[in-house]
C-alpha cells in the first residue's frame, strides 16, 4: 500500500471511530443513526416515536432505540426533540405536541434507564434541523439564518455569526408561538392564535374540517394525512385546496415579516413535512413578507427550501453532539 493510500485508509478509520449517536424524535417516528465527521449517515434506523401516547411511551421506545445502537460505541447521544428544552439541564419544560410534559427531566431520565457512561444531549429539533441545514444544507456558506420547520406543529431556529441562538435558557427560536391574531385559534400552548395555528400539518387539518365542500371528503382522515392528501387534489386543480395553501401561504409571509423586520437575516430556509407542497404556499408567502415587510431587510433575505428533508435533523444534532465532546466536524 502507497503512502498516500496509507494515510487515507488511517483517516477513514479514524473517522468511522468517532461517531455519534443522533436521534431526531418526531411527532409519528423516532429517526436516527449514527454519523461520522463528514456528516456520513454510516447506520441508521427508523420506529414508532409513541409520542402521540405521551411521554412515558415515547421514552420506552426512545431506551430500545438507544440500546440498540449501544455495541456501536458512539462519542454521545444527541436529541433532537419537539418542544421548550432547557439545554443547560437537559429538561424538557413544555411540549405542546407531546402529552404529560411539565418540566421533564429527559437527560436524566434517559441516563438513568440506559446506565450511559458518554454524553447525552437534548436540544430542541428545529435547532438541530437549523443546525443541520447551515452544516451541510441550504444554509451552507451564509452567516445568519432562520430555519422553519413546519411538520405535526411549527418550530425554528436562529443561526447568527455562524453559532446556534440558544436564548438564555436554551429555550430561544420559538418562531411558532409568535402570535399574529390574538383572537386565532387555540394553540396547544394555550395561546391563542400563534404561528403553528395557522401553519402546520394540524393547521391544515382544521381548515379543511371547517370547509364544506372538503370536510365530509376527508372525514376520518388522521391529520397527519391531510397535507399530502391536500397537496394532491390542489395539484390537480381543485379550487379550495389552492385556496387553503394559499391561506397558508399569507399566513406564513405574515410571520416572516416580523422575523425579517426584526432580525435582518442572510436566509430564511424552509423545512419540514409540509415544505413537500413548496409551489403551493410559497409565492403567496413571498408576495404577503414583501408586502408588508420594510424593503431592504425583506430584499436581503433568501428564502430557500431546505436541502436535507428528514435528515436535517440527525445531521444537527450529531454536529451539536460533536463540539459537545470537543471534536470539530468537517465544515
Amino acid at each position: 500500500m502507497e503512502q498516500g493510500q496509507k494515510l487515507t485508509f488511517i483517516y477513514n478509520i479514524f473517522i468511522m471511530n468517532k461517531r455519534i449517536l443522533a436521534i431526531d424524535i418526531g411527532g409519528t417516528n423516532l429517526r436516527g443513526g449514527l454519523v461520522d465527521l463528514n456528516g456520513e449517515i454510516t447506520k441508521r434506523k427508523k420506529v414508532y416515536s409513541g409520542a402521540d401516547k405521551g411521554i412515558s411511551s415515547l421514552m420506552d421506545n426512545l431506551v430500545k432505540f438507544v440500546s440498540g445502537f449501544r455495541e456501536s460505541r458512539p462519542l454521545a447521544v444527541s436529541i433532537g426533540i419537539p418542544g421548550i428544552v432547557n439545554f443547560k439541564n437537559g429538561i424538557l419544560t413544555q411540549a405542546p405536541n407531546i402529552k404529560d410534559v411539565d418540566n421533564y427531566p429527559l437527560k436524566n431520565e434517559l441516563e438513568s434507564k440506559l446506565e450511559l457512561d458518554i454524553p447525552v444531549q437534548i436540544e430542541n429539533d428545529a435547532n438541530c434541523a437549523a443546525v443541520g441545514e447551515y452544516w451541510a444544507g441550504a444554509g451552507k456558506g451564509c452567516s445568519s439564518m432562520i430555519m422553519l420547520t413546519i411538520g405535526t406543529g411549527l418550530g425554528g431556529g436562529l443561526i447568527f455569526d455562524g453559532e446556534l441562538w440558544r436564548g438564555e435558557d436554551g429555550m430561544g427560536g420559538e418562531i411558532g408561538h409568535i402570535v399574529i391574531d390574538p383572537a386565532g385559534p387555540l394553540c396547544n400552548c394555550g395561546n391563542h392564535g400563534c404561528l403553528e395555528t395557522f401553519v402546520s400539518a394540524r393547521a391544515l387539518d382544521r381548515m379543511v374540517r371547517s370547509n364544506i365542500d372538503l370536510a365530509h371528503e376527508f372525514s376520518g382522515k388522521p391529520y397527519h394525512e391531510v397535507p399530502v392528501a391536500l397537496m394532491n387534489k390542489a395539484i390537480k386543480g381543485d379550487t379550495q385546496s389552492l385556496e387553503i395553501w394559499k391561506e397558508t401561504g399569507m399566513n406564513l409571509g405574515i410571520g416572516l415579516t416580523t422575523l425579517v423586520n426584526l432580525l435582518n437575516v442572510e436566509r430564511i430556509v424552509i423545512g419540514g413535512g409540509i415544505s413537500n407542497a413548496w409551489d403551493l404556499f410559497i409565492e403567496h408567502a413571498r408576495t404577503e413578507l414583501f408586502r408588508r415587510g420594510l424593503r431592504a431587510p425583506v430584499e436581503r433575505a433568501q428564502i430557500l427550501k431546505g436541502e436535507l428533508g428528514d435528515d436535517a435533523g440527525i445531521l444537527g444534532a450529531s454536529y451539536l453532539g460533536f463540539r459537545k465532546t470537543g471534536t470539530d466536524p468537517e465544515i
